[in-house]
């Protein structure tokens, strides 16, 4: 069997073996390119879930504002539920 094997047989298999592995080095790296937008993607939907937190604590604050300037309102005129 080892009588058949020739240099342009071990040439053609290691053509075809470095064939595939330039598909898979490319495929790679087509993996790579869309991890690295979905790592981005995520970032930015990170970043916008944290603007909408900001928004709420804002929000929030100024409702507090509103009600303590409210009670002092009441307390002033003094008004009381009955």
């Amino acid at each position: 069997m080892a009588e058949n094997v020739t240099n342009e047989l071990i040439y053609e298999v290691l053509k075809h073996i470095q064939d595939r592995l330039t598909k898979i080095e490319s495929t790679l790296a087509d993996h790579t390119r869309q991890l690295i937008r979905v790592r981005e993607d995520i970032n930015n939907v990170r970043e916008d879930i944290n603007g909408l937190r900001g928004d709420d604590l804002r929000r929030e604050a100024m409702q507090a504002g509103m009600d303590e300037r409210l009670q002092r309102i009441e307390n002033r005129l003094n008004l009381t539920d009955a």
